[in-house]
């Protein structure tokens, strides 16, 4: 509401998972943005599961994107797997927010590889699942992609993965040989330039 009476051309983006569409605050965001007609895009992140519970147990239909029907708004499905689809959506999106059309809903199918928590092993998971999504992974998809364009050569993935791995390495040992930061840092960097002028808010305080 703020991007359209400013007219700043600014487009908001609610990023969410397949559990959060069974919400209220869904359904009312979807119909109070559509009746609206305000600059967002709602983006669903189905990775099959909604804490613990698989998305069937918990949602009538597969495809969340079914549901912008209900708000006259369009519902995109997109490999969440795929950086060239998941970009082009987006895209298509956003310029339909800014252009005055309204907004969209953008189901973005993927994977959680982990468990809802550090302390959920995940057990509940079909055996070999992850393995199968795994093999799928973006940047296995995108790297794949890129060498078949010649962008990136033979066993390229790997020389970056090496080197990202390095690097990382190295930034830990880096912090773990320095001295404990003084008390005072925790203060730092948690101000704002106001903008009217010169005085700064410091949100720490406030």
């Amino acid at each position: 509401m703020a991007a359209r009476a400013l007219k700043n051309g600014r487009v908001a983006v609610s990023i969410f998972g397949d559990g959060s569409a069974n919400i209220g605050a869904f359904h009312e965001a979807l119909n109070f943005a559509a009746i609206q007609k305000l600059p967002a895009v709602f983006v669903c992140e189905n990775n099959l599961y909604g804490e613990y519970s698989r998305i069937e147990l918990t949602t009538p239909v597969s495809d969340i994107a079914l549901r912008a029907t209900s708000y006259n708004m369009p519902g995109t499905i997109v490999d969440g797997q795929d950086i060239d689809k998941v970009a082009e959506a987006m895209e298509q999106a956003v310029a339909r927010a800014r252009s005055g059309g309204g907004p969209s809903l953008v189901e973005m199918k993927t994977y959680r590889y982990s468990g809802h928590s550090r302390s959920d092993p995940a057990a509940y998971r079909p055996a070999g699942e992850l393995d199968a999504w795994l093999k799928r992974d973006p940047i296995i998809i995108f790297a794949d992609r890129l060498t078949a364009e010649e962008a990136l050569e033979q066993g390229g993935l790997e020389r970056i993965e090496s080197e990202t791995a390095a690097a990382i390495e190295g930034v830990v040992a880096e912090v773990l040989d320095s001295p404990p930061p003084d008390i005072g840092e925790m203060l730092a960097h948690v101000t704002a330039q106001s903008p009217g002028g010169d005085r700064r808010f410091n949100f720490w305080r406030s």
